[in-house]
């Protein structure tokens, strides 16, 4: 196969058609799937022009909904192919690094809010940045979560025993919703834990999507060596942004079990490559394999991803060791550690699992904490191709609208006809969208759950 972006595109183009699975599977909520196939079905009288293809690649927005991972990375490379050849715009340049230019604007937050959210200057922006004019900015908040969590002296780890608890909060948290990642400290603290914020990084997804190679690998490497010395020092790491756990605990190790130093220290001889039964995976002479014929697969299955430029072990160390927020605190409540004191909330509520939640496969943590909290009626929202379709910054782009918000269309119809007083997800991406497509009281579990313990703490009544 050629080294062109066209070329990796059609190849795209080739294998999913050929396959035909996701055309009955996908094509109803995916904008990628429905546009693949229409140039499949046109290719039979003429071949696809490069604009169609980028197109193409342009569509995905890795909610990961789609059975095929080798896919999903073949789609991010042919993106990066045209992103390096025919170059970013500079509008777009800006805005997907989110932490760079929110960072900026948490700096001074009341002029930045008034510029973005007022009218003539908010469309100004808008339209220079290659924004939808129907999409909200959201508000910078006056304090952002990194200057609280300095405020409240929680940047560093407390000296002691016990381990700390590292809070990795993501973009969205920091700079729009610090409500959240303060909620994330606070219900912590509640059960004891020691918990601390550490500098954080963006995760890389926001310019991975975008097809700025150069820049997630930059963004990753930062990362994981700062979180490799968390790891050291023999403390834990909790993400309580699914996305960011995603790239952590999925993306980052992606092919890293094929490698040749896995492959040594998990014993493999020239037969087989072994990979582990379970990705969360027990110590390494503890586990389970199960054998691939190398005669057969060893062409196929190596580790060539787009992280492979770092340190397999070292990947699939911090994959390894990272939990999700919800994972966490139920595995304090299993293990007797969570504290009951739990004020009544008496709301029905509406739980959407997000996307990139939901690929990690560890259930819906938030679901049983939640049905702790006296009074909260609690239904959580199934179905396996649901997606918000915000996609991050995909979402705000003048292209990708009208396809964002006809993704998440069933998902919109499904959450009015629940009809719930709030509506819970720890996506900040999706609560964006659903703030703009819905009028419904929207939070994060956290929120709620935090918001339980504080109201029973100054409750003479509850605590008697």
């Amino acid at each position: 196969m050629s080294d062109s972006p066209e070329d990796k595109a059609g190849y795209i183009l080739e294998r999913c058609a050929d396959c035909d699975e996701c055309r009955s599977m996908m094509t109803d909520v995916c904008p990628f799937f429905r546009e693949l196939y229409r140039l499949f079905d046109e290719k039979q009288e003429k071949s696809p022009e490069s604009k169609d293809l980028r197109r193409m690649v342009d569509l995905c927005n890795f909610c990961a909904l789609c059975p095929c991972p080798e896919i999903r990375n073949g789609i991010l490379d042919a993106k990066s192919s045209f992103i390096e050849r025919d170059k970013m715009s500079p509008a777009l340049k800006i805005i997907q690094n989110v932490e760079k230019w929110a960072g900026k604007m948490a700096g001074a937050p009341m002029l930045a809010n008034l510029v973005l959210q007022g009218k003539v200057t908010s469309n100004l922006v808008k339209k220079a940045a290659g924004m939808h004019p129907d999409r909200d900015i959201p508000r910078i908040p006056r304090l952002d979560l990194d200057a609280w969590t300095r405020k409240q002296g929680i940047t560093a780890a407390s000296s002691g025993d016990s381990p700390g608890v590292a809070l990795f909060a993501g973009c969205s948290a920091r700079f729009f919703f610090p409500e959240t990642g303060m909620a994330a400290a606070g219900v912590l603290q509640k059960n004891k834990v020691n918990v601390y914020y550490p500098e954080q990084n963006c995760c890389g997804m926001p310019v991975m999507l975008e097809g700025d190679r150069k820049l997630t690998l930059k963004m990753m490497e930062h990362n994981l060596e700062n979180l490799t010395k968390i790891l050291d020092a023999g403390h834990e790491i909790v993400c309580s942004c699914p996305t960011c756990g995603y790239m952590f605990r999925e993306l980052l190790r992606e092919k890293a079990y094929y490698s040749r130093e896995y492959q040594e220290a998990a014993g493999a001889d020239d037969a087989y490559i072994l990979i582990p039964k379970d990705n969360r995976a027990p110590p390494m002479d503890q586990r389970e394999h199960k054998g691939l014929l190398r005669m057969i697969y060893g062409s196929i299955f190596k580790d060539d991803g787009l992280f492979s430029v770092f340190p397999a072990m070292q990947r699939i160390r911090l994959a390894e060791s990272v939990s999700d927020m919800g994972e966490y605190l139920l595995r304090l409540y299993k293990n007797g550690g969570l504290s009951a004191d739990l004020a009544p909330v008496h709301k029905k509520a509406a739980y959407f699992p997000p996307c990139h939640l939901r690929k990690q496969g560890i259930g819906s943590p938030y679901m049983e904490i939640l049905r702790l909290i006296p009074g909260l009626e609690i239904q959580e929202i199934k179905g396996s191709n649901l997606c918000c379709g915000m996609a991050g910054i995909m979402g705000f782009k003048q292209d990708f609208h009208h396809y964002s918000l006809e993704m998440g269309r069933p998902l919109m119809h499904k959450i009015q006809d629940m009809q719930p007083d709030i509506l819970l997800c720890d996506c900040l991406s999706c609560r964006l969208q659903f703030r703009h497509s819905l009028s419904v009281s929207l939070a994060h579990p956290l929120e709620v759950l935090h918001e339980s313990y504080r109201q029973f703490e100054d409750s003479p009544a509850l605590n008697q």
